[in-house]
C-alpha cells in the first residue's frame, strides 16, 4: 500500500512539470543551480571583469572545459539588475560538486587598444563553495576591482534580502528554496598557464 501511494505521489509531482518548463526544480534535477552577484568597485567601473570558478577534482582543478566551470562576467547580456542593489546577478545551471575561484580577469577598452589586468590566484588557498545535485544556492555579491594593475574580487555581502529582490524582479527561474551558501577557504594547487596562445589570460 505504501508503494502504491509513493507511486501516486511521484506521478502527481511529475505532472506539475510540463515539457516546455525550463525552470530549475529543486530536488528533481541531477544538476545544480547557482546564483552569483557581481559588482564593480566605484574606483574602477570602466573595466569588464570576469570571475572564473572551476570544479575541483580531488585536490586539483578539473580539466578546463565549459562542463566544469562557471564564468561570471560583468555587464553580461541577460543578467538580472535590481533597483537599489549594486551590480547584477547571474544564474548558472551546472554540474554538482565543489567549485573554487581560479582567478579574476579585467579588460579595459580604450578606443582600439585593450588593457588587461590579470588576477590569477596562485594560492593554494582560494574561495570555494559546494553545491549538491538538485540544489539551488546563492553565494553573494562579489566586488571586483583593480589594485596595483592586478584584478581582484572579494565577497562584498551575502544577504537574503538581495537574493529575494533578484528573484522577485524577474520571471520565475527556480521552483523551490534557494539557499544562502557561504564560501570557505580551500587549498588547490596552481600551475599557471595561458588559456591559449592568443589570450593573455592565465589559468591554473
Amino acid at each position: 500500500m505504501r508503494l502504491f501511494f509513493a507511486i501516486l505521489a511521484a506521478l502527481a509531482l511529475a505532472s506539475c512539470i510540463t515539457p516546455d518548463d525550463d525552470r530549475f526544480h529543486v530536488g528533481q534535477s541531477d544538476r545544480s543551480f547557482v546564483i552569483i552577484g557581481l559588482a564593480e568597485s566605484a574606483e574602477n567601473t570602466s573595466a569588464r571583469y570576469s570571475l572564473l570558478w572551476r570544479m575541483i577534482d580531488g585536490e586539483s582543478f578539473a580539466e578546463f572545459d565549459d562542463r566544469y566551470l562557471i564564468q561570471a562576467e560583468t555587464n553580461s547580456r541577460g543578467s538580472i539588475r535590481v533597483r537599489g542593489v549594486p551590480g547584477e546577478f547571474l544564474v548558472f545551471e551546472v554540474r554538482p560538486g565543489t567549485y573554487a575561484l581560479d582567478g579574476v580577469y579585467a579588460i579595459i577598452r580604450d578606443r582600439s587598444v585593450n588593457y588587461v589586468a590579470d588576477g590569477l590566484i596562485e594560492g593554494p588557498p582560494r574561495p570555494a563553495f559546494d553545491v549538491a545535485a538538485g540544489e539551488a544556492v546563492y553565494i553573494g555579491i562579489w566586488q571586483s576591482n583593480i589594485e596595483d594593475v592586478r584584478a581582484v574580487a572579494r565577497l562584498w555581502r551575502l544577504d537574503d534580502a538581495d537574493l529575494r529582490a533578484a528573484l522577485n524582479s524577474t520571471e520565475e527561474l527556480v521552483v523551490g528554496p534557494v539557499r544562502l551558501r557561504e564560501t570557505y577557504e580551500r587549498a588547490v594547487a596552481c600551475t599557471p598557464r595561458r588559456v591559449n596562445t592568443l589570450s593573455q589570460r592565465r589559468i591554473c
